[in-house]
Parts: C-alpha cells; sequence; structure tokens
C-alpha cells in the first residue's frame, strides 16, 4: 500500500487521528503525516500541536481545508494532487468527514481520477457506540444536536419511529435542555451519555431519559466534548395499545392543553410523538362535536 502512497500520481489520504488519547494514533497514520507532501488541516495549529506532542516530524506544506474556505482551496488542492503529491486530509480530531469538512474534496477527487485512500482510527461515534451497551446492529448518526430549540424538536421528531439506536453530538452547557427535548419527543427511552471519550475524565452514564434529566439537574455542567445515544423505538403495543393511548389522553386532556397532553402520554408511554399527536388530533375533534 505504501509504494502506492509514492507513486507519482498523486493521491489524497484520509487520515483520522486521536479525539483525546494521543496513543490511539496508529504507526500507518503517524507515517503518511510524516511522508505526506501537503497536510490539509480543519485547523493548522491543531495539527502542528498534534505532530509536536507524538514527536513527529514532517516537511510537509501545511494547508488549512475546512467549511468556510473549501471553495478556494479545493482547486489548489487538487492542482498539488494532479501534479503526483501526497495529500493528507486530516480534521482536528478523529476521522474526517463525520460532521467534519472534506467530503467535497473527496467527491472532486473521485470526479478527476484522482486516487482517494483512507487509514482509518479513532471515531467518537463508534467509540461511543461500542462502550455505551445500546444495540449496535443498527445505528444512525444523526449529527450535531440543531440549536435552534424548535429545530432539534424537528429533528428528534424524525427519528422517534426508528427501531434503532440514534446517535448525536451536543455541548455541556446545552446538555440539561437537549436530555429534556429528547424525553419530550422520544419518551423515556434507555440513553447514554459519554463524556470525554478516551481522555483521563471519560464517562459512560446509562439509564432512562428521565432519570438522566435528573442526574444532570442536580449535577454541575460537565465538561468535554458529549456523545448522546438514544436506544430505539421498541414494540410495547401489548402495554400501550391505542385504546390505552386514547383512554390517558382523554383523561389528560380534561384539565390541560393538548400540547401538555400529548407531552405527559409520550413521556408515560415511551411512545412517538407524532403518533400520539395524531391520535389527540382525532379525539380532540371529536371533544369539538361532542360540545
Amino acid at each position: 500500500m505504501l509504494s502506492l502512497m509514492m507513486q507519482s500520481t498523486g493521491q489524497l489520504a484520509v487520515i483520522a487521528t486521536p479525539i483525546g488519547n494521543l496513543g490511539d494514533l496508529s504507526p500507518r497514520a503517524a507515517k503518511i503525516l510524516q511522508s505526506a507532501d501537503i497536510l490539509a488541516c480543519e485547523d493548522t495549529r491543531t495539527t502542528r500541536k498534534l505532530l509536536t506532542l507524538t514527536g513527529l516530524r514532517t516537511s510537509a506544506k501545511f494547508m488549512p481545508y475546512h467549511d468556510h474556505n473549501g471553495k478556494v482551496m479545493r482547486p489548489k488542492l487538487l492542482a498539488a494532487l494532479s501534479a503526483g503529491n501526497l495529500v493528507a486530509l486530516v480534521s482536528d480530531a478523529g476521522t474526517p468527514l463525520v460532521s467534519d469538512p472534506g467530503y467535497k474534496l473527496v467527491a472532486a477527487c473521485h470526479d478527476a481520477g484522482i486516487e482517494v485512500t483512507t487509514i482509518p482510527g479513532p471515531s467518537a461515534v463508534l467509540a461511543a457506540l461500542s462502550a455505551a451497551g445500546l444495540p449496535s446492529n443498527q445505528f444512525l448518526f444523526a449529527g450535531f444536536v440543531p440549536n435552534n430549540r424548535k429545530a432539534a424538536s424537528t429533528a428528534f421528531r424524525e427519528f422517534t419511529e426508528l427501531p434503532i439506536t440514534t446517535i448525536w453530538f451536543e455541548s455541556p452547557r446545552r446538555l440539561r435542555a437537549t436530555l429534556q427535548l429528547m424525553y419530550d419527543e422520544f419518551g423515556d427511552r434507555l440513553a447514554v451519555v459519554a463524556r470525554e471519550i478516551t481522555k483521563l475524565h471519560e464517562t459512560f452514564k446509562r439509564d432512562s431519559l428521565r432519570s438522566l434529566i435528573g442526574f444532570y439537574e442536580k449535577s454541575a455542567t460537565p465538561k468535554g466534548e458529549l456523545v448522546i445515544l438514544i436506544s430505539g423505538a421498541t414494540d410495547r403495543s401489548g402495554e400501550f395499545d391505542k385504546v390505552k393511548l386514547i383512554s390517558m389522553l382523554r383523561e389528560e386532556m380534561q384539565s390541560n392543553s393538548l400540547r401538555d397532553a400529548v407531552k405527559t402520554v409520550t413521556q408515560i408511554s415511551g411512545q412517538p410523538r407524532k403518533k400520539i399527536y395524531s391520535i389527540a388530533i382525532d379525539l380532540n375533534r371529536v371533544f369539538k362535536r361532542e360540545n
């Protein structure tokens, strides 16, 4: 493989770098970082620091490549690749293109007939999933939770009926609010908050969403990077069939707004909010006809 990387036709090497523990940098990744002609970095300062801390030396040219300069830098990198250079693409941490810039460069290389190879390694998504203890035969990585509360609720709602684990990135300062929104939309499901993965203070907090909310309400705002994993929808039709849900909604709607009734029944039943809302709308029409 190394002989391919040194050939004159040029090659883009997509390199995974540590997400915390420097020992996770693979020997192959280290070798390419030292032998590359160009290092295309999400942040050149972060990559320089990585090389310094790992004792790696390189004569490569550092070029910034991120979402904000991609349109300008892509043609320059493609020209360098076409001229026979080995270009290493790295993000600040983890595997490039996974909630990181780079896919347009990789796509452009394929379109131009330029060889692309991968040097796999650390990934916060897979690391979190491997230690979460949630079903992992199928999963969906949904990226960062939207900043806007309404947009976040809408995003969660898209996945409430999927029977697979969903994975999200989130910031510590918004954790409590995000867990509450997840509880409102997904119901009380088993979830995991993974923090500082591979670092000194790594933790995996595994519990129901309701219990996690209670835990973090009593705790100081956590520090470090977070990954939230939520178990998929399960078939609880025997426990909460439509008749039971209607009965629960009817009782709640006697003294609460439709919105609050839907919220409560969603949380209690663990059924998707979309399903509960649809039943509530039909029930509300019945109430109006009766009155």
